[in-house]
């Protein structure tokens, strides 16, 4: 019988290898002499989109869940979708300041990502909640990098909306991991965010290579 004690292991694991690789991925790609406005948007646009899929997976996952938690925590749940809007919005305008298109479709990028969590929603709320969780604790090493490198190349504008975002997904990665300590408690829930968690490290690891893709990248 794999323990909730397993996945704890585990999950902590996978969020360490995804924020290394991730940092790893970001340094390399921000901190570039030669990095271009045209380049810093064709990957905030991918990042864009994910913030409006988070709005759609957590206005799912209250419908569908809502009544499983106490009402702390489905209203926390709300503050979240609605940050993560915020979030498509601040992002949507920048882009749209300096001529680009703000995302309102999934791109082929980012289309294992959300379909590993569609599927972990069919499961159970606490997969969902686990893979999510993998994903926002992933970019926490970036946050500083991009707000940085935004101002060295003169985005100023940038740089404000991830200093916003750096804070509200602190708040984030917190919930996600309150919830999973108090709501996993059956071996169905912990199977199922054992495979939600290993399936989206290797989709996770595959997105950063893609959206910070630089001639020196190792895999």
């Amino acid at each position: 019988m794999v323990t909730k004690e397993d996945f704890m292991v585990e999950f902590n694991q996978i969020k360490n290898e995804l924020k290394e690789h991730a940092h790893v991925r970001a340094l390399e790609f921000w901190t570039r002499e030669d990095l271009s406005h045209e380049e810093v948007f064709e990957a905030i646009r991918e990042r864009d989109w994910l913030e409006m899929q988070y709005v759609i997976f957590l206005g799912t996952e209250i419908i569908k869940y809502w009544n499983e938690f106490d009402r702390e925590i489905v209203t926390a749940l709300c503050r979240h979708m609605l940050e993560e809007a915020n979030h498509y919005e601040i992002l949507s305008r920048v882009l749209e300041k300096h001529g680009y298109e703000a995302p309102v479709a999934t791109s082929e990028l980012n289309k294992g990502w959300e379909e590993i969590h569609w599927a972990a929603l069919e499961k159970d709320a606490v997969c969902a909640i686990a893979v999510w969780n993998c994903s926002e604790t992933s970019t926490t090493t970036t946050h500083d990098i991009v707000i940085e490198s935004c101002r060295r190349i003169g985005l100023e504008d940038l740089a404000k909306c991830y200093e916003k975002i750096k804070k509200d997904e602190n708040f984030h990665v917190g919930l996600g991991e309150t919830i999973i300590a108090k709501y996993m408690v059956t071996e169905e829930q912990i199977i199922n965010a054992t495979e939600g968690i290993r399936s989206f490290r290797d989709e996770m690891m595959k997105f950063y290579n893609d959206i910070y893709e630089t001639n020196n990248q190792t895999v």
